[in-house]
Formats: C-alpha cells, structure tokens, sequence
C-alpha cells in the first residue's frame, strides 16, 4: 500500500472536459435520426423494425472493420457516435430533399423516363449523397480539428458516417423487396455480404482527403481538399452504380447478361477494395513512423525512458505489454492503456504543433498531454508496486519500460518546438 502522501502526489491533472459544442451536435444528430425513424415507421410499419435484422450485418462488418483500424490511435467514442447518427439520419434527410429537388428540376429537361432513370443513378444519387456525408466530415474537422489526425482518422470518421448511411438505405431496399423471395435474399447478398463497404469507400476519399489537409493547416487548403476529395467520391460512387455499361462490353460481356454484376464486382470493385486496404495499412504504418519520430523527440529530452518509446512505438510490443497488464488486474491494465493513449495523442499534438506553429494553443495542448502522461506513468508504477509487480523487459521494453522513470525535460513541459 502506498501513503496518502504517495497518492496526493499523483494526484490527476484536471479532466478534459468535452467541449459544449460536441454535446450540442450530437444532440442535433440525435433528433434527426429520430426523424429518420419515425419516418420509416409511418411509411414502411412493421417491415422497417424487422429488416433492422438484416441491415445489422453489414453494419456490423464495417464497425469491426473500424475498430481494427482505428486502435493505434482510438478517436473518442462520442465523436465516432455523430458520425454514426449523422450518417442514418441527417445524410438521409439532406439527401432525400436534395435528392428530390434535383430529379424535379432534371424531369422537366429530360426528355423521357429513362433519361431520368440514367440522371438518377449516375448524377443525382452521387452528388446528393456525397455532398451530404460530405457536410458530416466537414462538419467533425470544424468542432474537433485537433481528433482529426491524418488520413487514416479522417477515413474512420468517414466510414461511420457512410455506415450509417447504408444502414437506413438498407433498410428501406429491405423492406421495398417485400422482405421474402429471391429479390430480398439477392439485395442481402450483394448489399449485406459483397458489397458493405461501398458506402464507406466513396466517402472514404473525402475523409482522406481532409485528414491529409488538416495535417498540413490552412483553411485555402482545407477547402481545396474537400472539393478534391468530394469530386473523387462523386466519380467513384457513379462508376460503382454505371460502370459495368463500360466496362462489360470492354470484356465481351453484355451489359444485360444475369450475371454481369457479378463479373463488375469481380474485375474492378474486388481490386479497388484490396487496393484501398493496402493504401490504408500504408498510412496507419506511417502514422506509427511519425509517432516514432515525434516520442523520440520527448525521449531526448527526458520525458521518455527508451524502454517506454519501445513499447510505445512497436506494436507487437504494444499488444504483448496490454496482454501482460491485464493479467495484473483492471486498475495495472486501465492505467496502461491510458498512458499509451496518451502518450499516442502527445505525438500526434507535437505533429501538428510542427506544422502549425501559429497555434496559439500548441504549448497548452502539449502540457495538457504530458501531464497526462506523467500521471498514468505514476499511477502504472504505484498499481504493479500494490501489486508486487513489475513490468517484466520481455514484455513492456524494458529494463525500465512503462511503468519506471523519466526525467522531466524542458521547465516549460516541452520537447522544444522547432
């Protein structure tokens, strides 16, 4: 056991309180799906409880693909909740009015239904509806830029808004189908099984694409990359719902062949997926790099042992030292994981303090995360001490790995800014 004066002296740095204007967008979002669902009650009744069922599958496969990708640096939870809720109901709601005023307007050019029909699948369905997402992860940079870290977080968010998003879609397709049959059972194989990440992918381009500006600053630049980003998702999600018209007859298959989906999915929608998980594993592998970079900064000048950067920096030594912490208990385990959450959010403050150095703020933010780190450092310590414990080298990085001392750098609580 350790002394009260032992506990005072560790006593928490102050709780970062969730900004008032994150609660008041989520509650926004809120209310809009909640429209959302009284909508589908009053128009399709029964059917829109019971195809919930189904539309949970390929929900559930993009949020265990999320997790996965979203561990080395874990977005806050209430963050990822908006992007959820934004995605089934407000992008839904923009939508269908958007949606709506378009095909008004292209109905009274158009000539006949099929030329509508054409609009609809390859115009306003893709403009609408990214422009829409769109606004959400706009939006998330606006009130949270400093959790928007990169390509990679700006890919997760993007994939909770479009999960969302397909979830009432498919929804609606569901109960449309009649719920039985051979239509039903073919929408959930192709929009339930081979196909989830559809949505997640055409958004997925303008949440790249505002993660790489806002690691980079500047508000001409931010807006520049959402065009870029927006463009690209529009042409991606029109090419998904047309593109078989040119690539088929490019095979020697008829655009009318039964199974010529089927032969589009294989050839081009196939590769793009296994080419976007290749270019996201190449960005979460960079962001370690840059995390690397940025702790050994604090290393030299004391705030990190070696042993901890180790740990900190190497996944496999990472997941071996939680593995190793849960064994200990919950308190050894929780105050683990946060002292590398922290210590992961420190490196990313310092990069974007390395490219923004007008930040007025980037100082307090840096102070606010070592703080946080040298408490959950201290904590770990006095957890394994109760315990009679130690963070064994093998398992944490050590000789003196989490859980031991670092000196403390700069007076001013920095690594030095250059």
């Amino acid at each position: 056991m350790t002394s009260p004066a032992a506990d005072r002296a560790i006593a928490r740095p102050p709780i970062r309180k969730m900004p008032r204007v994150w609660g008041a967008v989520v509650g926004v979002a809120v209310v809009f799906a909640l429209i959302v669902v009284a909508w589908l009650l009053v128009n399709l009744q029964a059917a829109a409880v019971f195809m919930a069922i189904p539309a949970l599958v390929p929900l559930g496969l993009v949020l265990t693909a999320v997790w996965w990708l979203d561990r080395w640096e874990p977005e806050p939870r209430i963050l990822l909740a908006l992007a959820l809720l934004y995605g089934a109901g407000a992008s839904v709601v923009g939508t269908y009015i958007t949606g709506n005023f378009m095909l008004d307007v292209a109905s009274r050019h158009l000539s006949t239904q099929g030329q509508v029909d054409s609009f609809s699948v390859l115009v306003q369905g893709p403009v609408t509806e990214e422009l829409v997402k769109g606004i959400g992860l706009l939006l998330i940079v606006l009130i949270a830029r400093r959790e928007f870290n990169g390509p990679v977080d700006g890919f997760i968010y993007a994939a909770m808004i479009g999960a969302g998003f397909a979830f009432t879609e498919n929804i609606i397709y569901f109960a449309n189908s009649g719920g039985t049959g051979l239509e039903f059972v073919w929408l959930l194989v192709v929009r339930g099984i081979l196909s989830p990440f559809a949505h997640v992918l055409f958004t997925g381009l303008t949440g790249m694409a505002l993660g790489w500006a806002t690691r980079r600053g500047g508000a001409l630049r931010l807006t520049g990359a959402f065009v870029a980003g927006l463009i690209g998702a529009v042409i991606a999600h029109a090419f998904w719902n047309g593109g078989s018209v040119i690539v088929l007859p490019l095979l020697g298959v008829d655009p009318s062949n039964p199974f010529g989906w089927i032969i589009f999915y294989a050839v081009v929608q196939v590769p793009v997926f296994l080419a976007t998980a290749w270019l996201l594993l190449r960005l979460v592998d960079d962001d370690r790099a840059r995390t690397a970079h940025r702790l050994s900064e604090y290393e030299r000048a004391g705030w990190f042992t070696p042993g901890e950067v180790k740990m900190l920096v190497d996944w496999d030594t990472r997941v071996r030292a939680l593995r190793w912490a849960r064994g200990q208990g919950r308190q050894v385990h929780h105050a683990l994981s946060s002292f590398i959450v922290e210590a992961t959010r420190l490196a990313y403050a310092r990069e974007r303090a390395s490219v923004n150095k007008r930040d007025p703020d980037r100082r307090v933010v840096e102070r606010e995360h070592l703080e946080q780190v040298r408490y959950w450092r201290e904590r770990l310590r006095t957890s394994t001490a109760r315990g009679g414990a130690g963070v064994p080298a093998r398992t944490a990085g050590r000789p003196d790995g989490a859980g031991g001392h670092a000196a403390h750098g700069t007076t001013d609580g920095s690594a030095g800014h250059r």
